[in-house]
């Protein structure tokens, strides 16, 4: 391979299948609970270790770099995303973006820049005890509210409270996920999306919109998605604007971005935002509907490779996910037919005979998800949901903890 070297922070199989298309070479950082075979017998160097450890990251990506120098250093998850840009920055190679990854992965931050710019208004507070959140609660005059930890992941912590008489349970759910401030906004209504972009050089481009499902309030764990977005055309327009202000507002350089909106009667307004591709498939949905490769786009660019071609595919692409809980699983039938559903791209599942499932607490609770195409979004949705129906699961209830 001569496509150049890349230390990869974290991430999954994906991520390096798109390397070695590129013909590059990559060094690993990984957390024990996804090391595979497949990862340490075809990596350059690597290394089982906490990457949060910024030290520690530091001085082994140094040694490997004085051995065998990286052209580029990158991370698509989100824990990896700080480490990545310290190391890039330090050995002075591609792939620095600490500014936009700082002013994303603190929710707080966020906040405050948007405040600074008036740009997506939107009442908040940070409250380091429940009575803070109480008072902030009373301040919305009958608006519900949004708890989250400042700085979290995968849904983790995040309910609406929607009275004084819901606060005790809410504020235990998030203290589930954080033990530091708890960040309270006001609850936005209107339908949520997730939009999609890329970014070279501090030019934006928005790759897709995707609509959300989500489990009922007071949590917000994503079910499925489908994309593209059906929005008109003024709605798009507007989503398009406020991202990419948003984007150069925060400083996002080169590669992609996930900001989560909501289109409020007022305007679309931003949840919050990373800067790496969307979970649950997100960035497949997008390739498939788009031809827009977010992980390849990114390396090339950060190598300083031809950008690889674009070709749009389906119509449609939608995923819908496994949300079984509390119950105790008996039996598991359908996946293969599931597999050959029409339109199917893929199904897993990994329901099995014997399982004690308790609450989804995050997106790392649920059990698997079909992937379907179609010729537009609607009949992406519809065989998503039909080959989701035909995995049938034989349960018993369970008498565990719930969600608030």
């Amino acid at each position: 391979m001569s496509g150049g070297h890349v230390l990869v922070v974290g991430g999954r199989d994906h991520t390096l299948d798109k390397i070695e298309r590129l013909g590059a070479r990559y060094a690993m950082m990984q957390i024990p609970s996804l090391v595979n075979p497949r990862q340490y017998t075809r990596a350059s160097r690597y290394a089982v270790m906490d990457y949060t450890r910024h030290d520690e990251t530091l001085a082994v990506a140094r040694a490997w770099h004085e051995v065998d120098p990286f052209d580029a250093v990158v991370s698509f998850t989100e824990y990896g995303l700080e480490p990545a840009s310290l190391v890039a920055a330090a050995l002075g190679v591609a792939g620095d973006n600490l500014a936009a990854v700082r002013a994303t992965r603190d929710k707080t931050r966020t906040r405050e820049l948007l405040d600074r710019h008036g740009l997506s208004p939107v009442r908040h507070r940070v409250c380091p005890d429940r009575a803070a959140a109480a008072r902030f609660l009373t301040d919305l005059d009958g608006a519900a509210m949004v708890l989250k930890p400042c700085d979290g992941g995968l849904s983790e912590g995040v309910c609406v409270v929607h009275d004084a008489d819901g606060l005790a349970d809410g504020w235990r759910w998030t203290r589930r996920a954080t033990d530091g401030p708890v960040l309270a906004e006001e609850f936005l209504t209107g339908p949520e999306y997730s939009v999609e972009s890329i970014s070279h050089d501090g030019r934006h481009e928005i790759a897709a919109v995707t609509e959300k499902l989500t489990t009922p309030l007071p949590r917000f764990i994503e079910l499925g998605h489908q994309a593209p977005a059906r929005l008109d055309g003024a709605d798009h327009a507007a989503v398009v604007e406020l991202v990419t202000t948003f984007l150069t507002l925060v400083g996002q350089r080169t590669g992609p971005a996930h900001t989560e909106i909501r289109l409020t009667p007022h305007g679309p307004r931003i949840i919050e935002s990373q800067t790496r591709f969307g979970g649950d498939q997100i960035w497949e949905l997008c390739e498939l509907v788009s031809g827009v490769d977010l992980m390849s786009e990114t390396v090339a660019a950060l190598l300083g490779l031809p950008q690889p071609g674009r070709q749009r595919g389906a119509g449609g692409a939608a995923i819908r996910f496994f949300g079984h809980e509390n119950v105790r699983v008996v039996d598991v039938t359908g996946v293969e037919q599931a597999r050959h559903a029409p339109g199917a791209v893929r199904v897993t599942c990994s329901l099995a005979p014997g399982q004690q499932l308790g609450p989804l607490l995050s997106s790392d609770s649920r059990q698997g998800y079909v992937l379907c195409t179609g010729a537009d979004t609607a009949e992406a949705v519809q065989r998503a949901e039909a080959a989701r129906d035909l995995v049938r699961v034989g349960a018993q209830p369970l008498e565990l903890a719930t969600a608030p």
